[in-house]
């Protein structure tokens, strides 16, 4: 960028070491900066230099206008210069900011919720299998208490240990399997539970069928009256048959 023509020639090294030192941008915003500074600081030295010289009798508005129009022009050009330097220099400090944070949050959600689906939450998250019940999980636990299920009711889950490392001792990987192992027969311990007590009820039910004698009296009276409706079907079709041939006999005689 070559320097503005307001500049003086004597600030020219200084700018071409400027421009070897800084980057672009930073160096731009300097040489405007600079430029802004010198037309202000010319305009307001003309003007005064106009009231000073000239008598108060003789000012009139064609020797103040021009200077002060001039001093006004100056001054907006570098406020307006310095309001929108300081709002892209804070704009860029606040997309900073909160852009780290946002990521650092982002990263440590994930890195929760990612142990809680892989079995090992840190903090005692469970054993979800996905983003929403992870997010149910940590809203109960900030509604009913960490220690406090959806049912307000104490949690029988205890906390799981973290697993050993793989340079840690062989006893310590052996209690951290025999934990493991312990929490999923626990956690499988509901359904077998009740299996074996229907189980229990079934079989009571079936020796008490088996030992008490009203199962044999009923199956025999059943087996009584079956044999009584056969012998009476058999009754009925001999009688039938007597009665047919009785007609014979009379009629040979």
């Amino acid at each position: 960028m070559d320097a503005p023509d307001n500049i003086p020639g004597f600030l020219y090294p200084l700018l071409d070491h400027l421009a070897s030192a800084l980057p672009p941008t930073i160096y731009d915003t300097v040489v405007s900066l600079l430029s802004y500074s010198i037309s202000f600081t010319t305009s307001l030295f003309h003007l005064l230099k106009a009231l000073v010289t000239s008598n108060f009798s003789t000012w009139d508005a064609q020797a103040i206008l021009p200077p002060l129009i001039t001093v006004l022009g100056a001054y907006l050009a570098l406020v307006s210069f310095y309001r929108t330097t300081g709002w892209m220099i804070r704009t860029t400090f606040a997309f900073v900011k909160w852009g780290t944070l946002i990521s650092l949050l982002a990263a440590g959600a994930g890195y929760f919720m990612g142990s809680a689906n892989g079995g090992n939450g840190v903090g005692g998250q469970g054993q979800g299998s996905g983003i929403v019940p992870t997010i149910g999980g940590m809203i109960l636990d900030m509604l009913n208490g960490q220690s406090q299920n959806a049912a307000g009711g104490a949690r029988t889950q205890k906390r799981q240990a973290p697993r050993p490392k793989a340079w840690e001792s062989w006893d310590k990987h052996e209690q951290w399997q025999y934990d493991e192992n312990t929490r999923n027969g626990q956690s499988e311990g509901g359904d077998s539970a009740t299996q074996q007590i229907m189980g229990q009820i079934f079989g009571a039910v079936g020796r008490a069928v088996r030992d008490g004698g009203w199962w044999e009296a009923t199956k025999n009276a059943v087996d009584s009256v079956l044999q009584e409706e056969d012998a009476e079907a058999g009754g009925e079709a001999g009688a039938g048959t007597g009665r047919r041939k009785q007609p014979s006999r009379k009629a040979k005689t």
